[in-house]
């Protein structure tokens, strides 16, 4: 997987509510990678996703979009496959510190990052992320 496909999206960069400029634009490279998580195209085992996970995770990192204060946080309470209107009403920071949660959990929990694929937790999550992007580019129309 090369950086090129990061910067393949428009080129119109926006400044997502609490966030700098290079950590939207992180956002931004993330959403580029979300038809990537679609389940079934996804084994986790291959070596394309491997070096695609671990993309994910290094773009989510080099732009300080990790959010350790998720203890307080209900993490993937009612998060399911068969109801994606809970993710909808994440916010972005909250969207954050559920992805964070997932990366942390795969350091101590092999594989946890592929299950959260599998179950369609990482692609809903990042579904969010656009959605509040558009919103946030309409706004600004």
């Amino acid at each position: 997987m090369s950086r090129m496909h990061l910067t393949s999206r428009s080129t119109l960069r926006i400044n997502l509510p609490n966030l700098t400029s290079y950590q939207s634009s992180g956002v931004q490279k993330l959403i580029t990678l979300k038809k990537d998580f679609i389940p079934f195209n996804f084994n986790g085992n291959g070596e394309n996703e491997k070096q695609l996970m671990a993309l994910f995770i290094d773009t989510f990192c080099e732009h300080q979009l990790a959010d350790n204060d998720y203890m307080n946080l209900k993490l993937h309470t009612n998060l399911n496959s068969s109801d994606s209107s809970t993710f909808y009403k994440l916010s972005l920071e909250n969207i954050l510190k559920h992805i964070t949660h997932i990366i942390w959990t795969d350091k101590v929990m092999p594989d946890y990052f592929v299950s959260k694929v599998k179950d369609n937790t990482i692609y809903h999550l990042l579904n969010r992320l656009e959605r509040i992007e558009f919103e946030t580019k309409s706004a600004l129309s």
